[in-house]
C-alpha cells in the first residue's frame, strides 16, 4: 500500500515545464516525419525498380509518317472561246451605224414623185459629203438619194463610178457629218475580225450590222452577167463570213478598231443557195479610184498588152509550183502593140517580177495592174530561154472593149 501510493504520488509529483513538453513532442514529430521521408524514399525505389524492369524508361522509337504526295488531275476540257467580243462589236456599231447609209435609186413619175427602183448602201468618207459605194448600185441611176440611221434624207449627185473595181462616188450637199475612220487594207490578215454594216433587203432606216472574220484575201470574183452588159471579173477582194446579203452592197467592212478596211460589193452563190462568203473591195484600191474620180471623172486603167497564162516549174519531188505568168500573145499588130510589146517581150516568156516583187500567179499580176495607171512607169523582169531579161517601159491606157 505503501508502495502504491509511492508510486502515484511520484508520479503527481513528478514536474514538467511547457518548454520540456514542446522539446518532447518535437522529437516525436521528427521521428515521425524521419520514418515517413523513409518510407516514400523505399516505396519510390520500388515503384522506379517495378517500372524499370517491365520497361517504361527505355527510349520510344519515334516513327515518322510517310510523306504524302497529292497528285492533282486535271481532267482535259474543250476552252469555248467567243468568236467575238460583244462589247467590242457593241463600240464598233455604235460609232459606225452613223456613217453607213442606204442608198435608194430611182425615177420620178408624172407627179414628180419619187419612187425606188433598186439601192443598196453607202459608206460617209468625208465630211463634205463624199460617199462611197458600188457601182452596179447607182449605174444608170436617174436619181439616188441616201437616208441616214436617224432617218434624214437627202438628194446625192452622182460624181462617178468605175465598173472594172466596182467603185462607185456620190455626194449630197452637208458639211457637217462625221466620216467614218479609214483603215489599211494592206494589214489585215486572215482571221482578223471582220465587222459588215449595210442595208439589207431595204429593211430600215437603221443598218444591219453582222460579224465574222476575214477568210481570205487576193480573191476574184466574176460578178454581172453578159447579158446586160454587166459581167466583170473582181481582183484582189477580201472573203469574209460575215453575212452579206442583198442590199448590202456599197456597205463597209470594219476592222476590230472600228476602221474601213473594204467596201462590200458581192457574195458567193451556188445552185443550192448562198455559200456564206461574201467579198469586199480593199479600202487601199477603192480610195485610189475615189481620187481618180474626184480628179478626172473617170480611171485610167493601165494595160499591159498580153494575153497570159499561168506557168508552173516542177519540183524535185514533182510538184507543181505556181512560178510566173506565161505570154501566150501579145495584143496588137506587129507594128503597133501595146506596151510590153513595144518594150521587147516575145510569145513564150515568162514574166517572174514586176517593180522588183515577184509574180506568182496571173491573178497576182492583174491585181497589181489595178493599183496601177496609164502612163505609169513600170520594170518588168521575164524569162526566156533560161535568160533573165529586164523590160523598163510605161503602161498603157486599157482600151475600152476589152
Amino acid at each position: 500500500m505503501e508502495e502504491e501510493n509511492f508510486t502515484q504520488q511520484e508520479l503527481f509529483e513528478q514536474k514538467k515545464y511547457i518548454s520540456d513538453l514542446v522539446e518532447e513532442s518535437t522529437s516525436k514529430n521528427k521521428s515521425s516525419l524521419n520514418i515517413i521521408f523513409g518510407s516514400s524514399i523505399i516505396t519510390s525505389i520500388i515503384v522506379l525498380s517495378f517500372l524499370y524492369v517491365y520497361g517504361i524508361f527505355e527510349e520510344e522509337e519515334i516513327v515518322l509518317p510517310e510523306p504524302i504526295t497529292i497528285t492533282e488531275t486535271i481532267k482535259e476540257k474543250e476552252l469555248v472561246v467567243p468568236r467575238v467580243d460583244s462589247t467590242e462589236v457593241v463600240s464598233i456599231a455604235e460609232i459606225a451605224t452613223k456613217t453607213i447609209v442606204q442608198v435608194q435609186v430611182g425615177q420620178r413619175d408624172e407627179n414628180n414623185d419619187f419612187f425606188t427602183i433598186g439601192g443598196g448602201s453607202g459608206v460617209v468618207i468625208k465630211k463634205n459629203g463624199l460617199i462611197i459605194t458600188n457601182h452596179h448600185v447607182i449605174t444608170g441611176a436617174d436619181e439616188i438619194r441616201v437616208v441616214f440611221e436617224d432617218g434624214r434624207m437627202y438628194e446625192a449627185e452622182l460624181i462617178g463610178s468605175d465598173q472594172l473595181t466596182d467603185v462607185g462616188l456620190i455626194k449630197i450637199q452637208k458639211t457637217d457629218l462625221s466620216p467614218v475612220e479609214i483603215g489599211n487594207s494592206n494589214k489585215i490578215f486572215v482571221g482578223d475580225l471582220a465587222v459588215a454594216i449595210g442595208h439589207p433587203l431595204t429593211l430600215g432606216a437603221e443598218p444591219t450590222v453582222t460579224t465574222g472574220i476575214v477568210s481570205a484575201l487576193d480573191r476574184r470574183l466574176d460578178v454581172g452577167n453578159d447579158a446586160m452588159n454587166s459581167a466583170v471579173t473582181l481582183f484582189g477582194l477580201i472573203q469574209t463570213d460575215a453575212p452579206i446579203t442583198r442590199g448590202s452592197s456599197g456597205g463597209a467592212l470594219l476592222n476590230k478598231n472600228g476602221e474601213l478596211i473594204g467596201i462590200t460589193t458581192a457574195i458567193a452563190t451556188a445552185d443550192v443557195g448562198a455559200e456564206g462568203l461574201g467579198f469586199a473591195i480593199p479600202i487601199n484600191l477603192a480610195l485610189n479610184i475615189v481620187d481618180d474620180l474626184l480628179d478626172d471623172g473617170k480611171v485610167f486603167h493601165a494595160f499591159l498588152g498580153i494575153l497570159g497564162a499561168q506557168y508552173f516549174e516542177v519540183a524535185e519531188d514533182g510538184a507543181r509550183i505556181f512560178s510566173g505568168v506565161y505570154i501566150e500573145e501579145l495584143y496588137g499588130a506587129t507594128n503597133d502593140m501595146y506596151a510590153i510589146g513595144k518594150a521587147g517581150a516575145l510569145p513564150g516568156d515568162i514574166i517572174k517580177k514586176i517593180d522588183n516583187k515577184p509574180v506568182k500567179t496571173l491573178d497576182q499580176l492583174i491585181t497589181i495592174l489595178r493599183r496601177m495607171r496609164a502612163e505609169d512607169e513600170v520594170k518588168i523582169e521575164i524569162l526566156r530561154d533560161g535568160n533573165t531579161i529586164t523590160l523598163e517601159f510605161k503602161l498603157d491606157l486599157r482600151p475600152s472593149d476589152i
